[in-house]
């Protein structure tokens, strides 16, 4: 691609330039799932993007990484500043800029290995791709909401309390919690403004959410071994206390 192409292909808005690279992406066979903030997006969480973050297969990643960098996409190193924010999180992608401007407003497409967040085929569905309403790529693979659940509870057992994966997880989780299971406008309430509390029937939605969970594991959606996250995340709905997200229960 010349340097006038990679020019007029970064004047372009973000999501029309994340199309043309999922859509080459899927030319050369890649298989992708969405991940992260396009997921949480499924499930309610509203979205301001700055990064659009896919899985691929392990040995793919370089060469998803290098088919972004020949459509005019530079790879963006982390920098220390993020690494202390967000660990493996952003040490586990590789960072593709999709904007001009640099620094802490660009926007990337970030690629992760898919063992990383370790979906399971059974958790996946295909769907038509959430970067853009109307988007030339093929539909893409997107894991279930259970799944979703239950990627960040594996995740959150790698990391120890007070490491800065952990934070960032505690953080998706109760963005979560707080849109897609108790179905609140704003994602927060205040736990200890009873007015508040009431006048939103928190009761019932902590009830309705508690349900859902309980139906999942009702439905066997959990993996062997891993039933112990239904009655975990029933427990965290419940009281908001994450100890019951840390420790998977012995044997």
């Amino acid at each position: 691609m010349s340097s006038t192409e990679t020019s007029t292909l970064l004047d372009y808005e973000a999501d029309e330039i994340v199309d043309i690279a999922l859509s080459r992406l899927q030319e050369i066979g890649v298989e992708l799932i969405e991940w992260r903030e396009l997921v949480y997006g499924r499930m309610d969480v509203p979205l301001v993007f700055q990064d659009y973050s896919y899985l691929v297969p392990d040995k793919c990643v370089a060469e998803v990484s290098a088919a972004l960098t020949e459509l005019g996409l530079p790879r963006t190193p982390p920098t220390k500043f993020n690494i202390s924010v967000y660990g493996e999180l952003e040490t586990q992608g590789h960072f593709h800029r999709i904007t001009r401007k640099t620094g802490p407003t660009s926007q990337h497409i970030g690629i992760y290995p898919r063992s990383f967040a370790a979906f399971a085929d059974s958790e996946l569905e295909e769907k038509p791709p959430m970067h853009k309403e109307f988007s030339r790529c093929s539909p893409i693979l997107v894991p279930t909401p259970p799944a979703v659940y239950a990627s960040i509870l594996r995740l959150m057992l790698r990391y120890r309390k007070g490491q800065a994966e952990m934070f960032e997880l505690r953080s998706d989780l109760s963005e979560l919690i707080g849109y897609h299971l108790y179905r609140l406008e704003d994602g927060y309430i205040d736990a200890y403004n009873d007015e508040v509390w009431e006048g939103m029937n928190m009761d019932q939605r902590v009830s309705d959410a508690i349900q859902l969970v309980r139906s999942w594991s009702a439905d066997g959606l959990w993996r062997t071994g891993e039933e112990w996250m239904g009655d975990a995340l029933a427990e965290y709905v419940r009281t908001g206390d994450d100890k019951y997200l840390r420790h998977k229960p012995a044997s």
